[in-house]
């Protein structure tokens, strides 16, 4: 063994090998040293473990480019979405807009006017960007950004009610994902909560009685996947917001998906939407960037002049701000909008496409494999729209299943496993791929998986 430990290479040595030097220009001296080194310990490795016993030199050679290969690739990587769950928090929420990311990239990639004021010709304020798209669309006197809406939820509670009261009914007292609590996130903002109401049941005197000299804020929380049924009652917006302006209190609404769509043509009709909000009179609105809305990860606050502005004015906002890539995909968004090019948003297009339209996509894909057509069905399954909203809400749809002499394990770790992986859902030990979910851009290389999983 210890003559085989004899004929590792040594890192200098290794690195005046002209295929090694060939290495360099791409990916530079230290990661190609760092490979080097990774590959001769992992040969010393193999000798100790008894799995190779000649040739080490060009193990170690063979090793390399692999090695280098792997440390530098992004773990980042895009996916395909074969779920049918639109809003997928794991699988990055929602799909931005082609014409949303070409505006980005032409502002990024750019010097821009993130903190100066062209018109005066001196710095500006980066927190003026988007709020004038966003105030009309939604029709409030102003709006601000921060990096995600429990941002945007600290951000309120610590600007009103630090050292004060927070009243929020007990109903809505919720935890979503990643171990979010409303009631932890406003101890870190400084606030100290008042539970008013029972869990099923809250009145409008519940918060009358609750209010007082110390209270900051009155909140509302959008429930998002928790919902209450049966023996319940809770008290509608614009009694709150009457309320609180004849205490002159500060009503605000954390509404979690920020939903902009009548959902009711979809029989979902427990989803509020943002604009029912502003005309309630709540004098403050939170919402996320990446649901509903359809954009990018930010928490949008919209509202009242007076408030937004006192907002601006804590200097928790410098830390939770965002950037120029992020202030001009929401502009960008909020024109698409207002312009009324929904079709040209990813979101609301998987949202309202028929599950009659999504049978003929998936029929057009299995006539290029006519000679093993039997070996592909076309299911009708159930899609959501994911990201915490509706959810006891289903869409039909249509999706792709597999009759092969494999399980769904195997079918699913194939797909998965691909160069840009495939993810599914596995029901009943079928593999699915819901075809709702399915980009126009992913169907050639789901072409090609699919053919490859046929091939003999």
């Amino acid at each position: 063994m210890k003559d085989l430990f004899k004929k590792i290479p040594s890192v200098d040595s290794v690195l005046l090998n002209e295929k090694i030097k060939k290495l360099l220009p791409e990916f530079g001296l230290s990661s190609v040293k760092n490979a080097i080194r990774e590959a001769v310990e992992r040969v010393r490795f193999e000798i100790k473990e008894g799995k190779i016993k000649s040739e080490i030199e060009k193990r170690v050679y063979e090793l390399i480019p692999s090695i280098l290969s792997k440390n530098l690739s992004p773990s980042l990587k895009r996916v395909i979405n074969g779920t049918g769950i639109i809003i997928h928090t794991n699988l990055g929420r929602a799909v931005i807009s082609e014409k949303v990311m070409d505006y980005v990239s032409n502002i990024a990639t750019a010097y821009n006017n993130l903190e100066y004021d062209l018109e005066k010709g001196k710095r500006g304020h980066r927190d003026i960007h988007a709020e004038r798209l966003l105030s009309e669309f939604f029709g409030v006197e102003s709006a601000t950004v921060v990096n995600n809406n429990a941002a945007a939820v600290m951000l309120i509670i610590n600007t009103f009610a630090e050292g004060k009261e927070v009243v929020v009914s007990r109903g809505e007292l919720i935890e979503i994902g990643g171990s979010f609590r409303i009631p932890e996130i406003m101890k870190k903002a400084g606030a100290k909560l008042v539970e008013v109401g029972t869990t099923n049941k809250t009145h409008l005197r519940d918060y009358e009685e609750a209010i007082n000299e110390n209270t900051g804020l009155v909140l509302k929380v959008h429930p998002s996947n928790y919902r209450i049924t049966g023996f319940t009652e809770s008290v509608p917006a614009e009694e709150i917001a009457k309320l609180c302006k004849e205490k002159g209190v500060v009503f605000a609404e954390d509404m979690g998906s920020g939903n902009i769509y009548d959902l009711t043509s979809l029989k979902i009709y427990d989803e509020p939407t943002v604009s029912q909000s502003v005309k309630a009179g709540i004098d403050l609105i939170s919402f996320s960037g990446d649901k509903l809305l359809g954009c990018v990860q930010a928490g949008i606050i919209i509202g009242k002049r007076k408030f937004i502005e006192k907002i601006r004015k804590n200097h928790l906002l410098r830390a939770l701000r965002v950037d120029k890539i992020t202030y001009s995909a929401i502009e960008k968004h909020m024109q698409l909008l207002l312009t009324e090019k929904f079709d040209q948003i990813p979101v609301y297009k998987m949202i309202f496409k028929s599950p009659e339209e999504i049978k003929r996509e998936l029929e057009n894909f299995i006539e290029d494999f006519s000679d093993a057509k039997e070996k592909l069905k076309i299911v009708p399954v159930k899609s959501k729209i994911g990201g915490g909203t509706t959810p006891e809400r289903e869409l039909d749809s249509f999706a792709l299943a597999f009759d092969l002499e494999k399980s769904a394990v195997e079918i699913e770790n194939y797909f998965r496993s691909r160069e840009i992986p495939v993810i599914g859902r596995i029901k009943d030990d079928v593999f699915f791929i819901d075809f709702r979910t399915i980009l126009k851009k992913d169907i050639s290389v789901l072409k090609d998986y699919v053919g490859k999983l046929l091939s003999p």
